[in-house]
């Protein structure tokens, strides 16, 4: 009985690798670009920021340089103890919360509470660490005026080279762009939401339902919209370069906020996924509940390795160590096809290897997120 239990667990495990590799295929070819619209439409730029006098002025100064007409700049300084809120009210508007529930969502849902979106209103959301060029608005206009009320842009990395954990996230990062992001934009169906870089119609938001104080708020949010028809689209030509951790420590419990934040959302809306899916028979529903449920997908290749390991050793009940080799050499180069597509420089593709710190973090990760410290966390940003 178990001999069966462990095979069926392992086809199942095969399946969920080969439709990951398949998907991620769709992300080969780069998207159509985007017809300049009239670029007349009315954002409203928000950068929710808590103790980030290190960094707020970066991202101002690169809001002052767009190349945009009707635009305006909000800073919610949440909950600060630092100068955040002086800095930044030397370049614009600040909106200075003191109270309230923790978390990035919470500040937003505070903010538009009190200073409600017009039906004519883009709202673009961004981080104090964050850095973008002049083009940024002008291309999210052309978005929103090509009908998508929904946008979340190309996260890109500053200082990937700054430590060994950094240059491993970012080549998590450039390789999901394209394998995770831009294959399901290819396909139709909705990008997940990062956190930065969004921007959302007043109607969108509003029949979504708007910011929560999930832990995971872009990914509470990213299923509502599903949920109500409205597909993520993904940017792929705009980008945002924002700080990724770089000590161990800091990472984890990220992470773990992560982790957390994802089990809250499986919980509040898979049931109803579901329902949608088996009702309607629409994949992007079944593929976003796929994606809610599985595990990293570096953490999924490390566990390749090692039962490709336990083959070769004659562990009983594993499949045949020719198949888990081929299992576990699609998930190694297929990412590494993607990063060459995307010509990432050498000296970064030679340290691919690291990408087995991220894998390794998945279990760490899921202990502490479970042992209450998955809960808000500030990640400090150094600046430039």
């Amino acid at each position: 009985m178990l001999t069966y239990l462990a095979l069926a667990l392992q086809a199942a495990f095969i399946l969920l690798v080969l439709y990951n590799s398949v998907v991620a295929l769709f992300g080969w070819r780069n998207p159509p670009p985007i017809p300049v619209g009239r670029r007349a439409r009315a954002i409203r730029v928000v950068i929710a920021a808590h103790n980030e006098e290190t960094v707020i002025t970066g991202i101002l100064s690169d809001l002052e340089t767009q190349d945009y007409g009707s635009y305006s700049v909000t800073t919610i300084a949440d909950r600060c103890s630092d100068s955040t809120a002086a800095i930044a009210g030397e370049k614009g508007h600040v909106a200075e919360r003191h109270d309230g529930p923790d978390g990035k969502g919470a500040a937003l849902a505070w903010y538009l509470g009190l200073h409600p979106l017009d039906l004519s209103e883009t709202l673009v959301v961004l981080d104090a660490d964050n850095r973008i060029d002049s083009r940024y608005l002008g291309e999210i206009a052309d978005a929103v005026d090509a009908g998508h009320e929904a946008i979340q842009c190309y996260l890109d990395v500053l200082r990937p080279g700054s430590s060994m954990l950094t240059t491993a996230s970012a080549l998590t990062y450039w390789a999901g762009n394209r394998m995770v992001q831009l294959a399901r934009s290819n396909l139709g169906w909705s990008a997940d939401l990062g956190g930065t870089g969004m921007a959302f119609s007043a109607n969108a938001l509003e029949t979504a339902g708007g910011f929560s104080s999930s832990l995971t708020e872009d990914q509470d949010l990213g299923v509502r919209l599903i949920l109500n028809g409205t597909n993520v689209k993904w940017l792929h030509s705009v980008r945002i370069r924002d700080e990724k951790p770089s000590g161990l420590k800091i990472a984890t419990r990220q992470r773990a906020r992560w982790a957390a934040g994802r089990r809250a959302v499986l919980r509040h809306h898979g049931t109803t996924i579901l329902k949608q899916f088996l009702k309607t028979g629409r994949l992007r529903l079944l593929d976003q509940l796929i994606r809610l449920v599985q595990p990293g997908r570096s953490f999924v290749a490390l566990l390749s390795f090692l039962l490709t390991l336990a083959a070769v050793a004659g562990v009983p009940g594993v499949l045949n160590w020719q198949i888990w080799v081929l299992v576990t050499a699609v998930q190694f180069f297929l990412p590494l096809a993607f990063l060459k597509r995307d010509e990432i420089e050498d000296r970064y593709i030679l340290r691919y290897p690291l990408v087995v710190m991220v894998a390794a973090l998945w279990i760490p990760v899921q202990i502490m997120s479970r042992l209450g410290s998955g809960g808000w966390f500030h990640t400090p940003h150094s600046g430039e």
